[in-house]
Parts: structure tokens; sequence; C-alpha cells
């Protein structure tokens, strides 16, 4: 830094001041670049190591899951197949999600902070991980409604819901997902990087949200029917189907609670931006003046991405 400049009295220097020179509203510009270095090292750690290490796991896991999975489907017949197109297409979704976000992370370590020129790049990877997100969302929702299908309404779900029914429905959720995506993808970018869109986290959360909210109300429903007819089974004296839907209930109250807790995870960051009233784009000097606050904003989005 050379003489005179903002930080020239700070024992320690870091690369980036360069981005905050202009940022003189402030008495303690020292204090402040060291609180934003070490929000710097905690996305480093926490939301690009532990995180892309997690994120390999899952794939990997992913990837022998379906390598189980599709053999078995195969050798199945088609009224068996039904229930398992849903299973595949959330494995899928769940392998690309886990892969894009990897990606998403290393070209987030490789140009930090984020400049204009790396919007597009950065939409196209955002793009492709929104469309992996809404097709899994879909993919547990269509779970959850062959699995009420087939509970409420079982002589339809096995003489009129055909497999190839199915196999559209799966298709018709890809392609929503990807409708989706492409112009929530644009403005989810523009919360990253600087470009020709703008949009605040506090306004482009709402489509996350709705999503989540969309999903877990589907799933408290079912799981609502589910145990509605548990109990109706065990009054009749039917604790055959008592104990089926009983082992279906608790599959799905697993799936429940996960999209519960990532909705958690994605809103508490979420809560404490609009509180903070930061800026998404991290390298502003609205951020540094205001960089002893981000830590804990840094921690709690990090642990986004380790739910995840």
């Amino acid at each position: 830094m050379p003489d005179g400049g903002l930080f020239s009295n700070c024992s320690e220097h870091y690369p980036f001041e360069n981005y905050f020179v202009n940022c003189t509203n402030t008495t303690r510009p020292c204090e402040l670049i060291h609180d934003f270095a070490i929000v710097a090292q905690l996305l480093s750690i926490l939301d690009f190591y532990i995180s892309s290490v997690l994120f390999l796991l899952t794939g990997i896991l992913n990837v022998y899951f379906l390598w189980i999975t599709v053999p078995l489907y195969l050798s199945f017949n088609d009224e068996t197949k039904k229930r398992y197109i849903f299973v595949i297409s959330r494995c899928i979704s769940s392998i690309s999600a886990a892969v894009t976000l990897l990606i998403l992370r290393c070209i987030l370590y490789v140009y930090f902070p984020p400049e204009t020129s790396n919007y597009y790049l950065y939409a196209i990877v955002i793009i492709a991980d929104d469309i992996s997100f809404y097709s899994l969302q879909g993919s547990y929702i269509g779970m959850a409604t062959l699995l009420y299908i087939g509970v409420i309404h079982p002589v339809y779900f096995s003489t009129r819901l055909t497999l190839r029914k199915i196999k559209i429905f799966a298709g018709i959720n890809v392609i929503i997902a990807a409708l989706i995506s492409f112009p929530c993808g644009a403005l989810q970018t523009a919360t990253y990087v600087p470009g020709p869109i703008e949009c605040g986290s506090q306004h482009c959360v709402i489509v996350v949200s709705t999503a989540f909210a969309l999903t877990i109300m589907i799933l408290s429903f079912v799981f609502i029917c589910l145990s509605f007819h548990i109990h109706q089974a065990k009054k009749l004296g039917n604790y055959v189907s008592s104990q089926t839907l009983h082992h279906a209930r608790i599959g799905l109250g697993w799936t429940l609670t996960a999209i519960i807790v990532i909705s958690l995870a994605e809103g508490i960051p979420s809560s404490f931006l609009i509180g903070l009233k930061a800026d998404s784009v991290l390298n502003t000097c609205n951020n540094f003046y205001q960089a002893d606050r981000l830590v804990n904003v840094t921690v709690f989005t990090s642990i986004d991405s380790i739910v995840w």
C-alpha cells in the first residue's frame, strides 16, 4: 500500500485492500480490513474446503445409490417400476446438484471477490444448480404425491396411473424446473456478482422460500393423511396395512425433517442479511463498514452450505 493510503498505517496488509481504498467514511480502517480478512478466511475454510468435501462425498454416495437402484429398477415389473421413477429422478438431481455446487465453490474460490466480468460464468453454473435444485424439489413432491395416490386411491394407482404417465410427469418436472431456473438463476447471480441485473438477496430469496414452503406443505399434507389412515387401519384391526403405512410414514417423516432443516439453513442467513442491510456482493464499501458484523453472517451462510 502506498504511503498516505487508507491502510498505510496498518500493521497487517491484505491482497484485497485495493477494493476498499475509496471507503474513507470510517475512523478504523485497520480494524475493519482485519475483520474482513477473517470473513474471507471463514469463507475459505467453511464455505469452500468443508463444503467441497461434503459435496464430493454426497455425489459419490448418490452415484453408488444410482448404480444399485438402476439394475433393480430394470428387473421390476411395470407396477413396481412406477414407485421408483421419482426415486431415480431424485438421485440424478442430487448428483447434478452436488456437482454444480462443487463447481460453484471452485469458481468462488478462484474468482474472489467476484467481479462484473465473471457474471455469465456464475450465471451458467447457478442456473444449472437451480435446475437440479427445483427438479430435486419436484422429485420429493412427486414421490409424496404417488404415495398419497397409492394409499388413498389404490385402484386408480393400479389401473389408471400407468408407468408411461409417471415418466411423462417426471419429464415435465425437469422442464418446469428449467423454465423456473433461467430467470431465477439470473436474479440469484445478481446477488453474488455485479452485472447487468441487480437484485438484493432480500428480494431474490422469495423464490427459493416459496419453493421450500410448497414442498413442506405437500409433504406435511401427505404425512397427515398417512397418519390418519394408520389410525383408521388400527381401529379396523388391519395391522398388516397399518404396519405398511407406518414404514412409509417413517420414510416420509425423515424426508420432511430434512427439507425443514434445509429451509431453516436457507432462511437464517437471509434474515441476518435483512437485519444487517448488507450487500450480497461482498466487496462493497457498505459491507466493509460492517465487516465486524459480517462475521456472524458468514458463519451462518457457511452452515447453509454445509447442511446442503
